[in-house]
């Protein structure tokens, strides 16, 4: 969890991470050991899945405001209306 929790600081702190996440997100979850189900979970984006894991709330909204995902989307993955 914390590899995760790293990664999605990471991206919201530093421009050169979320970019290379946006180029090839796999290559970053390899490089930051973030595997099994969160993994599956990030490439997805699946913010609902993630949360449920216990993944803390405000990195994954933070981390979705730097991937780019606008708020209303962000809400109706959470609610799990979309993947």
């Amino acid at each position: 969890m914390y590899s995760l929790h790293k990664l999605l600081w990471d991206i919201r702190r530093n421009a050169a991470v979320k970019d290379a996440y946006m180029a090839d997100g796999g290559q970053v979850l390899d490089s930051y050991g973030v595997s099994g189900d969160l993994r599956s979970m990030m490439q997805r984006l699946d913010f609902k899945g993630l949360y449920e894991a216990g993944v803390n709330p405000y990195l994954l909204y933070f981390c979705a405001i730097q991937l780019e995902i606008d708020r209303a989307e962000y809400y109706a993955r959470i609610r799990g209306e979309m993947s």
